[in-house]
């Protein structure tokens, strides 16, 4: 049985209605910052590469001195006030052992979620202890993630649902988390329909962005429910050769009403124009934490239908429509109630007040601030 949640300390909670003071002036001194994502950044263009690339662009707006992490330059952590590491994982691992024994601050961003509980992980943590003896050099995921979070002087996880599989799972003191929440570009608030219905010939359909081949985004079963008479369907991102992938294009390839376009680069404004001529947007993954293209078409104005785990109800409240993503049936009536709800500006709001970049960037100062 998991132990009760625990209350968090209203600084940790960021749901509230207060607009972002991004665009006062910069009263703090301003810090000397080493930003660290993972090698596997350069090629897996996904959502750790954008939320550190994006942090670190708006902290420099800040006035912070903020250096990208090249692997062949040599670095003193000593002369940074703050070490910010992205992903809790094998290939960090090694790098957050060495900066624990530094005296450098060093911050995590652990991209960690499971849909296993909290008590689940303590269990397979507890037996792999009693085990060590015997299978010395074996490490689970769990232990590694574990152990990397433990290094940190602060671990500013996305969610609250991931902030509290950290503390109860992997046994993180509550002081030692805070909630920094993942953000979204402005400019795809006002950006123009008319490039894409030029080209595709396609509005108020139904819009999916992200790596298609990726088993966790859950296309497959989607496409499968996918109906002839539903609004067009859009898939934008990478299918690739496996066998996942394969059936994907074989569904696309049977259907005149699903439309394969391949991945858009992220700065492309094609982009931008897809989510404007798009009238719902759709993740039926198994979790998100909490989709970044989400919050970029919820700022574009789709109506989202979207996963219910992995901390996407902190972000999109009662203005999205949830999916059980282990019942196909889910994923085509949230789509279709989706289609048929009235427009609402109030999820653009809601995200135009909490979830920028900017308000990301002043959240991060803050919470580097609160251990210098």
């Amino acid at each position: 049985m998991d132990k009760p949640k625990k209350k968090w300390p209203e600084t940790l909670a960021f749901q509230d209605e207060k607009r972002s003071t991004y665009d006062e002036p910069l009263e703090e001194p301003v810090m000397k910052i080493l930003m660290i994502a993972p090698l596997s950044a350069g090629i897996v263009h996904g959502g750790v590469r954008m939320q550190s690339a994006k942090t670190l662009e708006y902290l420099r707006t800040r006035g912070h001195e903020v250096a990208a992490y090249n692997p062949w330059e040599h670095y003193e952590p000593e002369s940074f006030d703050i070490i910010h590491l992205f992903l809790a994982g094998n290939e960090t691992l090694t790098l957050a052992k060495n900066l624990r024994n530094r005296s450098t601050r060093f911050v995590l961003s652990p991209v960690f979620f499971t849909r296993r509980s909290a008590s689940t992980i303590r269990n397979i943590l507890s037996m792999e202890d009693i085990g060590s003896q015997l299978l010395k050099g074996f490490s689970s995921d769990y232990s590694i993630k574990a152990d990397v979070c433990r290094s940190a002087d602060l671990i500013l996880p996305n969610t609250m649902d991931e902030a509290n599989l950290i503390i109860d799972g992997f046994g993180v003191p509550i002081e030692n988390v805070t909630v920094v929440p993942n953000g979204v570009e402005n400019r795809f608030e006002n950006a123009s329909a008319d490039p894409f219905i030029q080209k595709y010939g396609l509005k108020d359909f139904t819009l999916f962005v992200g790596d298609a081949s990726a088993a966790r985004k859950n296309v497959l079963p989607m496409l499968e429910q996918y109906g002839a008479d539903d609004p067009p369907l859009v898939i934008i991102g990478a299918l690739d050769e496996s066998d996942y992938s394969s059936a994907c294009r074989k569904l696309i390839k049977a259907s005149d009403n699903i439309h394969y376009l391949g991945p858009i680069n992220h700065d492309d404004p094609m982009l931008e124009s897809a989510y404007k001529a798009a009238a719902v947007f759709v993740l039926p993954s198994l979790f998100e934490t909490p989709g970044i293209a989400a919050l970029e078409a919820g700022l574009a104005g789709c109506r989202i239908a979207i996963t219910g785990l992995g901390g996407t109800r902190e972000y999109f409240g009662d203005h999205a429509f949830y999916i059980n993503p282990d019942k196909q049936e889910s994923i085509i009536r949230a789509i279709r109630n989706a289609h048929q709800a009235e427009e609402s500006p109030e999820l653009k709001n809601r995200i135009k007040k909490q979830f920028t970049w900017q308000a990301v960037a002043e959240k991060t100062e803050a919470a580097y601030q609160s251990i210098l």
